[in-house]
């Protein structure tokens, strides 16, 4: 039986294996709220103190299968450091230039795509502000349209929408959910998922929409902005999260 891999089999320092560590939660966690997509989409991350290289999954693991000592080291180029590694989701490569390469403030994405988004990003309107998460995403929320080919012209097309929005939903296709931190990343994943959700199941119920009132929205959204009683970026719940893995699920960790 091979032996799980460590940091010291990897040669790598404490802070890139942290990172490691966090993304292979991250795909862990994204797959057991049911947010995976068998082996497609992507989450990365930055390596900290290399911070114009990412990480990455190797293309065709499953989600919950997500090791740290699996995720593959790529540099700026989008290539990986280590030519002989397994194949690679150029999608994933390509983003990581244009997410992390163009944004200092990001060091991990979740790129999904969940049903309940593809539907919500596939009607003009977009999030409508029909529930407390539509609130907190309204105003962090970009669009951007779907295109198959990711040329260079798409990729400055890219950055250049992504501007300062943590969420990029691709119509007709998912989203991008940017973080400082893995918990950032999952926080806005998981929540723009609810709020389609919500969107969907309050649409088809055939009734007259009860919108939130502009003005509510936006001082809401800058009370969200300044809670001293609620972390706005998955702190509070990260936690917990690696407790359920570490019960469940240990070797995210080898």
């Amino acid at each position: 039986m091979n032996q799980p891999k460590s940091q010291s089999s990897l040669d790598c320092s404490e802070a890139e294996w942290q990172a490691r560590i966090d993304l292979a939660a991250s795909f862990r966690i994204v797959a057991h709220y049911g947010m995976s997509d068998l082996a497609n989409g992507a989450i990365a991350a930055r390596v900290p103190d290399q911070p114009d290289h990412y990480l990455v999954h190797p293309y065709g693991m499953f989600w919950e299968e997500a090791t740290a000592s699996a995720m593959i080291k790529i540099g700026p180029d989008g290539q990986p450091v280590d030519p002989e590694g397994p194949w690679l989701n150029d999608g994933v490569q390509n983003l990581c230039q244009w997410i992390l390469g163009s944004r200092t403030d990001a060091n991990f994405f979740v790129h999904g795509h969940e049903e309940e988004v593809m539907a919500v990003g596939s009607i003009e309107d977009g999030i409508l502000p029909l529930s407390q998460p539509a609130v907190y995403l309204g105003n962090i929320t970009g669009y951007i349209e779907y295109e198959f080919e990711e040329d260079e012209e798409f990729g400055a097309h890219f950055i250049q929408t992504l501007a300062q929005h943590q969420i990029l939903i691709s119509r007709n296709h998912g989203y991008y959910a940017l973080g400082e931190t893995a918990a950032e990343a999952f926080f806005r994943a998981y929540f723009l998922r609810q709020t389609c959700s919500t969107q969907i199941k309050t649409l088809s119920m055939g009734r007259k929409l009860h919108l939130i009132d502009p003005q509510k929205v936006a001082r809401y959204q800058d009370q969200m902005a300044r809670s001293e009683h609620y972390n706005y970026n998955g702190k509070t719940e990260w936690a917990g999260l690696v407790r359920l893995l570490d019960k469940r699920s240990p070797d995210y960790k080898t």
